[in-house]
């Protein structure tokens, strides 16, 4: 800001301070300067020992000083004595008070023109600039102290607080939530009966029917569709992995649809009789030695079951491998719980919800909740985090995260979600609140630049101070409000 507030006996009034600024006038002082110049504090100011009347044995000290804020710290300048008759020529005698630089007779001789400079010290950048009014009497013996202050000092940074804009998402209409899953469901060899306690079977099929049950007992829920897709793994004839990939989705749905009383509609099936994509993914992270071939090898367009016989032909170790470790995961049933939820619009449910099934909230719940929560808060931000996680890819939701981010200083986390926020004006404006924190104000401005000419009412002050602090008129510091 670099700013001094002067008191009346100088330049502005401050009514707080008009006592001592009436003292002031009293020590007959007038044209205050007091101001930093580079390293230096500066004071200047004229006394006029002809206009004071004092006792024979009476004396007073006038010391500029600079007060710290918080008063932990002060600095006395070198001080001037205007003396009475009597004490005048007891301190020309016995030499001046030791703690005044200079003694003048009171009622007596020119204006004195004071001017003095200390080194500017970083606890004067807040601080308060006056007097220390001494009074003596007789030989020196103290007769009293009084403070006058005279200007408030304030050399802090212009501070700017961006305004962070949150966006409301667009209400959706039904909330549709997706559980996913994967079964590995054991059969016996070239068959597609299930037996409930064949291998691991027991195990398997609860994960299914626990992802059921969850929502089914979930009052708030509605199932709308339970998927099942079966694969089966590529060695043997293609014509039998159809057969079986196809009979065992259809039998893994019936034992599903006997728990249960939902109507058959709701049930969907497919099947992938050779789950060749998965062998790929599978062997893209082994260490087999052929594994390139491989490979190369499953990407030329020739017929499935050449293709397995060739890989068994050629890398008959690397094949032995794959039948034994990587064949058995690919025989798996893939099955998704589709169901709905209603919206929730009391704060106190949403926020319920988001402790114990997150995934079940829409981004406006999400954003209404954050909304009961003071901005900048450690809940607040946690709510559009939370958010955020729950849909990735959501240009909102990484708009109003990198907001948060920015307010609580965690620049490398914003830009990630800038990265994500699409290119609407509220897009454009964030990341240029972001790169003004960086202290790229070129981009900065680009940025505001766009977005104001979007309709984006907060970006003129934004763009003003940017400008402001690239001609580096006064160093500015961003923070949030």
């Amino acid at each position: 800001m670099n700013i001094i507030k002067t008191f009346p006996a100088v330049i502005l009034v401050a009514s707080a301070f008009s006592v001592q600024a009436q003292n002031v006038e009293k020590l007959h002082i007038s044209g205050i300067e007091a101001g930093k110049d580079g390293d230096r504090f500066n004071v200047s100011m004229k006394v006029s020992p002809r206009d004071y009347r004092l006792s024979l044995n009476r004396e007073i000290e006038i010391v500029p000083v600079i007060w710290s804020e918080d008063s932990t710290q002060s600095l006395e300048l070198p001080s001037i004595t205007i003396a009475g008759k009597n004490m005048y020529h007891y301190d020309i005698r016995n030499g001046r008070p030791s703690t005044s630089d200079a003694v003048y007779r009171s009622g007596k001789g020119e204006t004195v023109e004071y001017n003095q400079s200390v080194d500017y010290e970083p606890w004067m950048d807040k601080s308060t600039f006056g007097f220390l009014r001494r009074e003596r009497g007789c030989c020196g013996s103290p007769k009293g102290e009084e403070t006058v202050p005279v200007a408030e000092i304030d050399y802090t940074p212009e501070v700017f607080a961006p305004q962070f804009v949150y966006t409301r998402p667009k209400a959706q209409g039904e909330k549709i939530i997706n559980l996913e899953g994967q079964a590995y469901i054991d059969f016996p060899v070239n068959r597609t009966e299930i037996y409930p306690d064949y291998r691991k079977n027991p195990l398997e099929l609860q994960k299914i029917l626990k992802t059921i049950d969850a929502v089914k007992g979930n009052s708030d829920a509605t199932v709308k569709q339970i998927s099942l897709k079966g694969f089966a793994s590529p060695e043997g004839p293609y014509n039998n992995n159809v057969r079986l990939a196809k009979g065992r989705t259809q039998a893994l749905k019936e034992y599903v649809g006997k728990q249960y009383d939902f109507a058959q509609s709701v049930y969907k099936t497919s099947f992938e009789p050779e789950d060749w994509e998965g062998l790929v993914d599978s062997l893209k992270v082994s260490v087999l030695p052929a594994r390139e071939e491989i490979l190369a090898l499953i990407a030329q367009d020739i017929e499935p079951d050449r293709k397995d016989a060739l890989i068994k032909k050629r890398f008959p170790s690397d094949y032995a491998y794959i039948l034994k470790y990587i064949y058995p995961a690919l025989r798996h049933t893939n099955y998704v719980i589709t169901y709905s939820v209603r919206k929730y619009t009391d704060v106190n449910e949403i926020k319920r919800v988001m402790a114990e099934r997150p995934n079940e909230l829409s981004l406006e719940e999400f954003y209404l909740l954050a909304q009961s929560y003071p901005a900048g808060s450690k809940e607040f931000d946690e709510v559009f985090d939370i958010a955020v996680r729950m849909f990735p890819n959501d240009p909102v939701a990484n708009l109003n995260a990198a907001n948060a981010a920015m307010a609580s200083g965690h620049l490398d986390s914003a830009e990630k979600y800038l990265a994500k926020s699409g290119d609407s004006a509220d897009a454009d404006y964030a990341r240029g609140l972001c790169k003004a924190l960086r202290n790229d104000y070129d981009g900065a401005a680009a940025l505001l630049e766009k977005a104001g000419a979007q309709g984006m009412s907060q970006a003129r002050n934004a763009i003003d101070a940017v400008k402001e602090a690239k001609r580096g008129k006064t160093p500015v510091t961003f923070i949030s409000q």
